[in-house]
């Protein structure tokens, strides 16, 4: 059955606010602040200051020094209404360096055109939003590490497209007091205003600042994560969010996320799965409208 325009651009908008981490009306692009990586997203997106994995391109681009050779990974998201979001990556060690590349999309199709209330549709379109980001990171000393991202950026609504540029900054610090207490920052979306059409909007720039402590639990035979973010807006209020994770011998994990400051949801949790080089992980996020539940579905590997 063919969704309406009027329905689908309605669920849009309660994705937009249910989920966005701003609650800044001039800000577009909302996808930006969805996320990646299922591991990340069942620990309540507390990920800035986390021993870095592919998904730092997006979370924090200084944690991609921490990968080992080379990192890929997949991501499948399902939301209501039919609207989906993708994301592809890989990240190279190059020693005390690293670079990586990500894609992420956003999109719903088959959307009904109408010019007034009539019965039956005088054709389709689609919406599509798109980033294609590079990053690049070094360690600066045995603690601290600093990286950047420079994405591309393009929304397509129809046979109209606005496009544009930002830059993600960010440091991470391992705390030599304690072994496994690191802390990050990071600043997200920085970047001139896009145009579509004739209406400008301003980029969702987000700041970040977080820590992360990972403890080997011998009695439980695994190690325990925990970690916190604070996330501030350019123009919103502040949100906290906390993970936690139990990895038992390094095969399988449970992992729990809250979320301060949301409207629709706060809760997520989430399982994964490491098998060799291979990685599979799932968060569960419910909202507490009638939207129902999202899903996100995580394949990784190292080569």
């Amino acid at each position: 059955m063919k969704r309406s325009l009027t329905a689908v651009l309605a669920a849009a908008c309660l994705l937009i606010a249910g989920t966005a981490q701003a609650d800044d009306s001039t800000a577009g692009l909302a996808f930006l602040k969805l996320g990646v990586g299922a591991r990340a997203i069942a620990m309540g997106d507390a990920y800035v200051a986390v021993e870095g994995d592919v998904s730092s391109v997006y979370w924090n681009p200084a944690g991609i020094v921490a990968v080992d050779n080379i990192d890929v990974g997949l991501m499948h998201s399902e939301w209501f209404e039919g609207i989906r979001y993708e994301y592809a990556g890989a990240v190279r060690s190059l020693g005390e360096q690293a670079v990586g590349i990500s894609v992420v999309g956003l999109y719903m199709d088959d959307l009904e055109r109408r010019e007034g209330p009539t019965a039956t549709p005088i054709g389709h379109f689609g919406v599509f939003d798109f980033a294609l980001t590079g990053s690049y990171a070094r360690i600066l000393t045995d603690e601290l590490s600093v990286g950047a991202s420079v994405k591309y950026l393009q929304e397509k609504i129809d046979d109209k497209t606005a496009s544009g540029f930002g830059v993600d900054l960010g440091a991470r610090y391992e705390i030599p007091v304690m072994d496994g207490l690191s802390a990050g920052v990071a600043v997200l979306n920085l970047g001139p205003q896009m145009k579509f059409i004739e209406d400008e909007f301003d980029l969702p720039v987000m700041y970040k600042a977080g820590a992360a402590l990972d403890v080997p639990f011998e009695s439980l035979k695994g190690d325990m994560l925990f970690a916190a973010d604070v996330v501030k807006p350019a123009s919103g209020d502040v949100k906290v969010h906390l993970g936690m994770e139990y990895e038992y011998q390094g095969m399988i994990a449970l992992r729990f996320g809250y979320r301060s400051g949301w409207d629709n949801h706060n809760v997520s949790a989430g399982i994964g799965v490491k098998a060799g080089q291979f990685r599979l992980d799932y968060a569960l996020v419910p909202f507490y409208s009638d939207l129902g539940e999202t899903h996100r579905g995580s394949l990784g590997f190292t080569l």
